[in-house]
């Protein structure tokens, strides 16, 4: 059995501190912009609901959600681009003689992935329109709130464009391990909309066609600073380097990349909203308390995705340089993070449960059921800490394409027969469907996690 001496243990003491430094210099912006996103929408929720009439909320709630599907589909361009600049990094770092030949790569993932991400968002604003109507009816809308949901929907496709642009800053800010500025993007965008959403909903009284306009200005608010960061951080000068981001061969590697995470994505959407409406079908009830559980779900999520965003920055630089040691230690390092923060939700889930459900609805009935399932809850931190360990880790290694396949056998093999078998037990039968989906995700991508290490 191999054993350290004094002297290695003291030179892996110093090693072992800076590797959790470099976690936790990443992951504590990823945090807080994280849960700053669903604050926007209490909000807007706080502002709305408080207008003559539930129209206007109910209108922002059904167009929120389509513009949310539709945006967060484009977000492989986030993940592709994270994964992208982060192994150019690690590339670079043992090449580093030559700093314009060495940021000449991450110019040009970032110009690539901003134009493609500017050619989906002009997309979806000139096609999405003419598809408004049947995506109102397939939300049953009523015909009370399904012309204000359609406006809602309309008039936030103009930012579109911005949206995907933002993405892909956000995923180079990221890679370059610039997180703070990547905190700063969500933080101007939140912070613009709200005083926004202020004026134009309860100043100029322009209820939800207020709140749409407020979201668009301040994606554009967020893009303007985003750029501003790439115009200081990258070298704009050497246009001579054109050539080299109209690449065909780079835009292939990207949409290869970027093709999987889409298709992921999408499995990951249907497997929540099928949760969402096999919900609402027991009971209007049972879908208020799920809808309250989910949010504290999501909730621990944005945390632990911090340090999921932490994997993907240093597994994507351990890739790049080609050191299978680095690439290891990344990996702990982040799963001991993820262990911890999970522990602590579900412990803090099952002490403080019924006081954090009674803080966030006062209807009796619906606090009961919430209690009712507050196991589920409790179980759902530890049963997806895996899922979101390696989900990190495969986007930095750029191994996309084992996330895509995984999340097929978690939905189709795993999530839909289970819950088809577990009927019987109603919500319960749902919830248990939903943790097996969470541990399908991460032991799935665990038995092909042996195969991608030996390509480090």
């Amino acid at each position: 059995m191999m054993t350290l001496n004094n002297t290695e243990m003291s030179n892996n003491k110093p090693h072992t501190a800076k590797i959790h430094h470099k976690i936790w210099a990443i992951a504590w912006p990823m945090i807080l912009s994280g849960i700053s996103v669903p604050m926007l929408g209490l909000v807007d929720t706080a502002l709305l609901g408080h207008l003559d009439s539930a129209r206007y909320l109910a209108a922002v709630a059904i167009g929120a959600h389509v513009i949310a599907i539709l945006y967060w589909s484009f977000s492989f361009l986030r993940m592709g681009t994270t994964s992208l600049v982060s192994q150019s990094m690690g590339r670079n770092s043992t090449t580093a003689n030559n700093p314009i030949n060495n940021n000449a790569d991450t110019d040009s993932i970032i110009y690539r992935t901003l134009l493609m991400a500017a050619i989906f968002g002009l997309l979806l604003t000139l096609i999405i329109p003419w598809l408004i109507d049947p995506i109102i009816l397939l939300m049953n809308a009523s015909n009370n709130i399904a012309s204000l949901a359609a406006e809602y929907i309309r008039i936030r496709l103009y930012s579109a464009p911005a949206a995907m642009m933002t993405f892909a800053i956000a995923g180079w800010l990221i890679g370059f391990k610039r997180t703070k500025a990547a905190l700063a993007l969500v933080l101007l965008s939140n912070l613009t909309n709200i005083v926004l959403d202020t004026v134009f909903i309860v100043v100029l009284d322009m209820n939800s066609t207020g709140a749409a306009i407020a979201s668009v200005i301040a994606e554009y608010v967020g893009l303007a600073l985003g750029l501003t960061f790439v115009a200081q951080h990258s070298q704009l000068m050497y246009l001579k380097r054109w050539q080299n981001w109209l690449s065909m061969k780079a835009y292939q590697q990207i949409l290869s990349m970027n093709a999987h995470l889409f298709i992921r994505t999408l499995l990951l959407f249907f497997t929540f909203n099928f949760f969402t409406a096999q919900g609402a079908s027991l009971s209007d009830n049972i879908l208020a308390a799920n809808a309250i559980l989910l949010q504290l779900v999501f909730f621990s999520a944005y945390v632990m995705d911090g340090f999921s965003y932490a994997a993907e920055v240093l597994c994507g630089e351990a890739t790049g340089s080609k050191q299978r040691q680095r690439f290891t230690t990344s990996v702990n390092a982040c799963a001991l993070w993820i262990a911890i923060t999970a522990l602590l939700f579900s412990a803090g889930f099952w002490i403080l449960g019924d006081t954090i459900i009674s803080l966030l609805s006062d209807m009796p009935a619906v606090m009961q059921l919430a209690n009712q399932y507050m196991v589920w809850l409790i179980l759902m931190p530890i049963a997806g800490m895996l899922a979101y360990l390696l989900d990190g880790v495969f986007v930095g290694a750029g191994q996309t394409r084992q996330m895509h396949l995984s999340m097929w056998f978690a939905v189709v093999i795993i999530f839909l027969p289970t819950w088809w078998l577990t009927q019987a037990w109603q919500n319960h039968g749902l919830w248990f469907a939903f943790i097996c989906f969470s541990l399908a995700r991460g032991f799935s991508l665990a038995a092909c996690y042996p195969k991608l290490l030996k390509r480090i």
